[in-house]
């Protein structure tokens, strides 16, 4: 599958997405910061329990070294706050709006969005660690993802898609668009 256009066809859908993180303003307070990554913390927890049920079993070994509910954890340990009950996780809402059509395509689809956000991160984590005056990975390591390893990652990951037949670039587009509208929401 083509991955330049799935960039293109979810283009709007990220920056919205991009728009309910308020992570960049320079008036950006702690609270807001542990409010925002308590957010986060929903919706990449329904992620990481959504993708163990729903990955593909060649795709298994690799989500399990990419799970990041974990971080968001510890970022919110480390600034004195606790994780969202888990009956505020949307689990429901990630399964009851999965977009009909291949597993695969469907999977890789969702998990597009959630790799990609690996990428922006980097950017993040340096912004957040300059504006609060943290230390390097200081209550930002889901911002800082898998450091060093990220472009690797991200190129292992990009593969898996280009692997796909281009006839389910439809389904893996709309599974995408899926994911940043939920991301959206929880970020809302």
């Amino acid at each position: 599958m083509d991955t330049a256009q799935l960039r293109t066809a979810t283009q709007a859908e990220h920056a919205a997405t991009e728009g309910t993180v308020p992570l960049m303003s320079p008036s950006l307070t702690l609270g807001q910061y542990g409010e925002t990554l308590a957010r986060m913390y929903r919706i990449v927890r329904a992620w990481d329990t959504w993708a163990d049920t729903n990955a593909p079993a060649d795709l298994q070994p690799i989500l399990q070294s990419r799970r990041r509910s974990s971080l968001l954890a510890d970022d919110l340990y480390s600034l004195g706050l606790t994780t969202p009950a888990e009956d505020e996780v949307p689990h429901q809402r990630m399964q009851s709006t999965t977009v009909a059509g291949d597993p695969r395509a469907v999977f890789l689809g969702r998990m597009y969005v959630m790799e990609g956000s690996t990428l922006g991160g980097q950017l993040l984590a340096r912004h957040i660690e300059q504006h609060f005056g943290f230390a390097e990975g200081q209550s930002d390591s889901y911002f800082r993802g898998y450091g060093e390893s990220t472009g690797e990652r991200w190129r292992e990951f990009k593969a898996y898609l280009e692997a796909l037949p281009q006839d389910q670039a439809d389904v893996v587009i709309a599974s995408a668009k899926n994911m940043f509208a939920l991301f959206g929401e929880a970020m809302s």
